[in-house]
């Protein structure tokens, strides 16, 4: 009886820490864009990012995909150019600032053209959270950007 009682502790133990593990994610997501693309990119600055040197990093990552930046202010209308893109970030502190979010969608005509989400948010112990803006938005970049095979 006693053992019984030992081995349902112990299974539940397991079980605990396994949900809370699951809990632990990291996703990435990215919905390349499918179009031949002009080389002019207009990207709308997002005033509610809190570090200010995400908008520049992406510009940076973007021109050296191969892209003519044009940067437009806060709350333009997707269609104010032929491709244009926007973005979210959010930055959390755990130990560390690192970037937790970041949501990059791509318009063509004012319409959605490819969409490059990354969410560490529910990472929580999860180390691989810890991530530098610059390698990340190169990889989402390159994602959303792919050059067909």
């Amino acid at each position: 009886m006693k053992l019984d009682l030992v081995f349902r502790g112990a299974r539940a133990a397991v079980l605990l820490v396994a949900a809370g593990l699951a809990g632990c994610s990291i996703t990435q997501n990215v919905t390349p864009v499918a179009l031949d693309l002009p080389k002019d990119l207009c990207l709308v600055q997002n005033s509610e990012v809190v570090q200010d040197a995400f908008h520049g990093v992406l510009v940076q990552v973007l021109e050296r995909k191969g892209f003519a930046v044009r940067t437009l202010p806060d709350k333009t209308p997707v269609d104010a150019c032929p491709l244009l893109a926007t973005y979210e970030a959010i930055y959390r502190w755990d130990m560390a600032i690192y970037l937790a979010r970041a949501d990059l969608r791509v318009f063509s005509q004012g319409k959605p053209a490819g969409r490059a989400e990354y969410d560490s948010l529910g990472g929580g112990a999860n180390m691989s959270k810890f991530i530098r803006t610059e390698p990340k938005l190169t990889e989402l970049v390159d994602q959303l950007f792919a050059k067909p095979k």
